[in-house]
């Protein structure tokens, strides 16, 4: 259970300190709502990195908690903590990116890694009532 705590609690972390950034970037642009039309600025890069991180760590964070609860194998614990280093590389290739309009190698590899982890994450929940 702790290895999926401490993985949530790290995901959690992440989106309040994205909506602290974006926050930030709205009051040094003035932007109150919505995006600029600048897939280079600031905002949005922080708009959208926050946006990504509220779509898949809240059912990132489900799987954990209850795989946290039941006997798993140990490979399970590793695929969290994939899932977790996975949605900061994502953040840091939003972050770092020139444009939101071409690929970056640390979004692409944070994907994969939430990809792959959760579906390890799923068969393994399913396992346990299989």
């Amino acid at each position: 259970m702790t290895t999926a705590v401490l993985c949530v609690v790290a995901m959690a972390l992440l989106i309040f300190v994205l909506g602290f950034w974006v926050s930030i970037q709205r009051g040094r642009t003035n932007v109150i709502t919505g995006i600029q039309d600048d897939p280079t600025s600031g905002l949005n890069k922080a708009v959208r990195a926050h946006g990504n991180a509220t779509e898949f760590v809240p059912i990132l964070a489900i799987l954990m908690l209850y795989l946290g609860t039941q006997e798993i194998a140990a490979w399970v614990g590793w695929a969290m903590i994939v899932a977790a280093v996975s949605r900061y590389l994502t953040v840091i290739g939003f972050l770092t990116c020139k444009t939101l309009e071409k690929p970056h190698v640390l979004k692409a590899l944070g994907a994969l890694g939430t990809y792959g982890a959760g579906i390890a994450m799923c068969v393994a929940a399913y396992q346990t009532v299989a």
